[in-house]
């Protein structure tokens, strides 16, 4: 009796297996289905072989909140970045009460994502999703970023290349800088430039696959393809390092020179990392660099940034590679702040209290100080008046030894 209990609950084991896990009537091969609802991607040679396993699960894809429909997800909408095998078949899944689909494609091509129209330009893998379909063939290595809209059945897969842009670049906003793949796996994917000449007190951007967006619809969505900080300018630029990742805010850099560039993701948390190693020197030209003073601490001054509310517009005066900028018995208002800002924009050249070495009458008399410290005690390193009077104020830039100098004096 006991053995017969024993077969009895084997039989009723298999079949809860075959319930989950075939379709009836079928004979194709089974795949087991997770009894979680939501969509998933997997395949040979990726982060997940089956559906069931926990790194299947696709979720909803980051759109670009600026754009329509000012959002930052969709239902329906999924996005995920993941390491393909080179000739491997990937196919999706989507589960909702418990209740299983498998999908693959009948027109799946490669095609120039500008041509499609909806897409970066470059290469992509794209088609409709059908149920039951074949598996969709992946011929490259690389991290992809698979996206799905299933309003619409329409899948893309794109290999991620990454670019740097932005005024710290060589080419600034008109075109990127590209940073190669230097190793994939299913752990990490590596990107990285050599001899890239940055800017300081310049922002940029990573970019992928020279576009903006991997996919979009005029007014309808956009993914958001652009890795910034989530901080605003000063309270990035008073930072150490920049927190990449799918912000709006571009990434400041510091200090002039040639770097090398790495860029990291990590597929068990899915974060992006940079890394940036100075190799050597750039000798700057200022000479066309003009300069302003923005804040609340001059009257007729503000924070925009905007290119408005700059006090004292003006190009510097050259000595050999030395550059210098006066601003001569200028009035300063008490509990007032300032900073040195090119074009009085932000995103150009930055210069704070921590941004050069300060000196002058005014600074020993601590009459104007770092405004993090007390009596100000503010948010920012800015420069902070304690005391309200006429300055002379002077900002000196060394190019050749790459030092900056700030000289304020009380009159």
């Amino acid at each position: 009796m006991r053995k017969l209990l024993l077969t009895q609950l084997m039989m009723m084991l298999f079949a809860s297996v075959c319930f989950m896990a075939c379709d009836d009537g079928d004979d194709e091969p089974k795949i087991l289905l997770p009894k979680l609802d939501g969509f998933y991607v997997y395949g040979t040679n990726t982060v997940a072989a089956e559906p069931s396993e926990p790194n299947a699960r696709m979720n909803l894809a980051q759109l670009d909140k600026g754009k329509s429909p000012n959002h930052e997800s969709e239902d329906g909408v999924y996005g995920k970045f993941m390491y393909i095998g080179a000739n491997s078949e990937i196919s999706f899944a989507e589960v909702i009460d418990e209740v299983g689909t498998v999908y693959g494609s009948s027109d799946a091509a490669v095609a120039n994502g500008t041509d499609l129209g909806y897409s970066v330009n470059d290469d992509v893998v794209h088609g409709s999703l059908t149920a039951k379909a074949d598996p969709i063939t992946i011929t490259e290595e690389g991290l992809y970023y698979v996206f799905v809209n299933r309003t619409t059945n329409l899948f893309i897969a794109m290999p991620v290349k990454a670019d740097m842009i932005g005024d710290a670049t060589p080419l600034e906003w008109g075109g990127g800088t590209g940073l190669p793949v230097k190793s994939t796996s299913k752990d990490e994917t590596i990107f990285e430039a050599t001899n890239v000449k940055l800017l300081d007190g310049h922002g940029y951007r990573y970019r992928l696959n020279d576009g903006w967006h991997v996919y979009f619809e005029e007014n309808v969505l956009h993914t958001m393809s652009s890795l910034g900080v989530a901080e605003g300018w000063v309270e990035a630029n008073a930072k150490d390092h920049n927190d990449i990742g799918f912000f709006y805010e571009n990434a400041p850099h510091k200090v002039t020179g040639m770097y090398t560039v790495t860029l990291k993701y990590t597929a068990s948390t899915g974060i992006w990392t940079e890394t940036k190693v100075k190799t050597g020197n750039v000798l700057i030209d200022y000479t066309n660099y003009t300069v302003g003073i923005i804040g609340s601490a001059i009257e007729g001054t503000s924070w925009n940034g905007d290119g408005t509310g700059g006090y004292g517009m003006k190009k510097p005066v050259k000595a050999g590679n030395v550059y210098t900028w006066t601003w001569s018995n200028t009035a300063l208002i008490k509990d007032g702040q300032f900073i040195f800002l090119q074009d009085a924009t932000w995103g150009k050249m930055l210069i704070d209290y921590p941004g050069a070495t300060v000196s002058g009458t005014a600074v020993t008399e601590g009459k104007v100080i770092n405004a993090k410290n007390p009596p100000i005690s503010g948010a920012d390193a800015n420069y902070g008046v304690v005391t309200a009077g006429n300055y002379d104020i002077v900002l000196e830039i060394d190019a050749a030894a790459e030092t900056r100098k700030v000289i304020i004096t009380t009159k």
